[in-house]
């Protein structure tokens, strides 16, 4: 009977140990995440169809064997041409920027250019002598010789070489052929004609009215518009026109005053 106890007891421990074991594996299963074994098979088919969906056609991946890891990676479209788009914009402003510097420098450049100009206008006109002749300036003997004809607006005067009287609006100075002629006073030239009496001429503004002519030159060396010092060499004494042939070779020097003859022996030394 003690061993049919015993053995009833022993049983009966073990069945309540295995129940017990059973609940506690039932708590934990019950309390516990279960995780979702994917087989590996699936996993690797479906990473390979997602890289495929990035690849462009015709390209294939680069895949370790044996694994499920994909090595090569492409460029998102998007960021790409956001990339592109960016580089534009930054080259554009940039461009832009770099015009709008190259448009200052030439505005800057055109100003400067124009100033220097305004200022090299501005020395030159103070380097010009100021034409301010008047009835009481003193002039020079543009060549120094003998008188041949005189002035004489009052009455007529013998020209030998036209064999009659008329009148004189100017002196002719007797000078060899080649003898410089000198400007007998400032001026600027205002003209320069060939005329048939007198030949090669330059006319003069000396200001307030007053001009100088001088007649029978050649080798010119002055223009029109230049203005000319006191003293300077204009030109040289040509051979006389057939109106002078007889007289010979000499300077034909007149004065105006508001475009009337005056007598230019009053103004020479």
């Amino acid at each position: 009977m003690m061993k049919n106890k015993t053995a009833k007891i022993v049983v009966n421990g073990v069945v309540l140990a295995a129940i017990a074991a059973i609940g506690v594996a039932a708590f934990q299963l019950g309390t516990s995440p279960r995780e979702e074994t994917v087989p590996e098979e699936l996993v690797y088919e479906s990473e390979e169809t997602e890289q495929s969906a990035r690849l462009p056609e015709n390209e294939e991946p680069l895949v370790d064997a044996g694994t499920s890891q994909v090595e090569a990676s492409m460029e998102d479209p998007e960021d790409s041409s956001v990339s592109m788009e960016t580089e534009e914009d930054g080259s554009g402003e940039e461009n832009m920027a770099n015009d709008s510097l190259s448009g200052t420098d030439t505005e800057n450049s055109t100003e400067e250019n124009m100033e220097n100009e305004a200022a090299s206008t501005s020395a030159g006109a103070a380097a010009a002598p100021a034409l301010n002749f008047s009835e009481n300036t003193l002039t020079e003997w543009p060549v120094h010789g003998n008188i041949l004809l005189d002035y004489s607006m009052d009455q007529t005067t013998y020209f030998p070489t036209l064999d009659q009287y008329k009148l004189s609006p100017a002196i002719a100075v007797q000078a060899v052929e080649g003898a410089p002629v000198m400007a007998a006073a400032e001026g600027k030239v205002f003209s320069i004609e060939e005329t048939s009496q007198t030949g090669t001429t330059v006319t003069m503004e000396l200001g307030n009215g007053y001009q100088a002519i001088y007649g029978q030159l050649t080798d010119l060396t002055v223009a029109e518009g230049d203005t000319v010092y006191k003293g300077t060499i204009i030109g040289y004494i040509n051979a006389p026109t057939k109106y002078y042939s007889t007289e010979g070779s000499n300077l034909y020097f007149a004065m105006k005053k508001d475009g009337k003859p005056i007598d230019p022996i009053l103004y020479l030394p």
